[in-house]
């Protein structure tokens, strides 16, 4: 008999983790039926009989939805808590953070022979679908832990800095997200990368044995030791092994092995993972060559932390393009904290002016160009004088593209436009 056998549910979002929550919900017994908004509109089910709602991880707390199903006493789930009520005592890695979700999720998996779900593309609910004892490697977002109660067998935090207030409504809120990867667990491992503070952990309250990472002091979890990565007294390979660049990826490596080490992964398997590690598209690409420049895709920075690790791996002088859709970002944080190697700034989409006005308080001897889209941005670059231009906006893409995604894929075609032509 399986849990969901004559319960029925709406779905509400009909994007690719909804889908597969009604997908998961039905073939273990379940009545489930898929809801969206129409026109922009909430649009309720036609019936409130119902056992629960499953609401898509892209629709905001202020949705009417909510409001619907505290009004008719209707439970709310996230897709990822059906995936773990069907997942049948595999071992789950959750991995959570403002930055690096994406790359430590594929190194455990590499690490551990996991698959890689969630965030990532593929919906846990899914992943838990395929017949199969491989442990699941999710990447979790604030969106799909917002109210969520899951139990991972390891959870990830990597750091945790501002994103994402427009959507939670606060810093609070999303801290307390972030914090729900591992409130739900009565055992298990915590996983804390270097730069998780003490204050965006306010609202953790967990039964796991605490791992912590450090790339400068030797301590009981993962760190660095005379050029080596080491576990719990162990080296395990020399950290130069890593093909990944910049120091955030030797934090995120730090963090993946401790999440592998505790899944059982062996040195040998670890080693092979970090070795053979390519960065993710879109997160420090090279794009091309074009008028006398290097260009770099990073169109995956879509916050300030992002951003100015992007910026510390180029050489030479750059010029950053920035902007796009706003996350209630404080772009005087970028600027306070800019390279003096970033000669010119060009500022783009619905947050151009604010990028424009934080600039010209904190850095007014630093060039700035306010464009109204990616294309603009790319013809204005074309002319610096900087050595490197840079795609790394500190912004959600949804003012001109579907993702980051489409935004990457258009800058890189630009860039090769501009090699045709000049």
């Amino acid at each position: 008999m399986s849990i969901f056998d004559g319960k029925r549910f709406f779905v509400y979002g009909n994007g690719l983790s909804g889908r597969a929550a009604c997908k998961a919900i039905k073939k273990h017994g379940g009545k489930a039926r898929v809801y969206a908004d129409i026109n922009g509109m909430f649009i309720p089910p036609p019936d409130k009989d119902y056992d629960g709602a499953v609401i898509s991880p892209g629709i905001r707390p202020t949705h009417k939805v909510y409001e619907y199903c505290a009004e008719h006493g209707i439970k709310t789930y996230s897709e990822i808590e059906i995936g773990f009520a069907l997942s049948d005592g595999r071992k789950i890695v959750g991995v959570t953070g403002t930055n690096g979700k994406t790359t430590v999720t594929r190194l455990i998996a590499d690490m551990s022979d996991g698959v890689a779900c969630g965030n990532i593309g593929y919906p846990l609910c899914a992943a838990v679908l395929e017949k199969s004892e491989k442990p699941l490697v999710c990447e979790l977002s604030s969106f799909q832990l917002y109210r969520s109660v899951i139990s991972p067998t390891v959870a990830v935090i990597t750091n945790v800095t501002s994103d994402h207030v427009d959507w939670h409504g606060s810093l609070k809120e999303y801290y307390a997200a972030k914090c729900n990867v591992a409130n739900g667990m009565d055992g298990g491992y915590l996983v804390l990368g270097e730069d998780v503070s003490v204050g965006s952990l306010c609202a953790l309250h967990t039964s796991a044995q605490i791992i912590r990472c450090s790339t400068s002091t030797v301590i009981d979890g993962a760190y660095v030791a005379d050029g080596y990565f080491c576990f719990g007294g162990d080296r395990i390979c020399p950290v130069d092994y890593l093909r990944l660049p910049g120091e955030h990826n030797v934090k995120n490596a730090l963090c993946a092995i401790a999440a592998a080490k505790c899944i059982g992964a062996d040195n040998s398997s670890v080693i092979n993972a970090l070795s053979s590690s390519e960065p993710s598209p879109h997160r420090t690409e090279k794009a091309g060559y074009a008028c006398g420049k290097q260009w770099i895709d990073d169109s995956k920075g879509t916050n300030v932390a992002a951003c100015l690790a992007a910026i510390a791996q180029t050489d030479g002088t750059v010029c950053l393009i920035l902007g796009g859709r706003g996350k209630d970002t404080d772009f005087g944080e970028l600027f306070c904290a800019l390279d003096n190697r970033v000669i010119e700034v060009v500022a783009m989409g619905e947050t151009a002016q604010a990028v424009r006005d934080a600039a010209c308080a904190l850095t007014p001897e630093l060039k700035i160009s306010v464009v109204s889209s990616l294309s603009d941005a790319v013809a204005k670059a074309a002319e610096s004088k900087a050595k490197t231009v840079l795609l790394s906006p500190a912004c959600a893409s949804f003012d001109e593209f579907k993702s980051y995604a489409e935004r990457g894929e258009r800058f890189k075609a630009a860039v090769r436009a501009l090699g045709r032509t000049k």
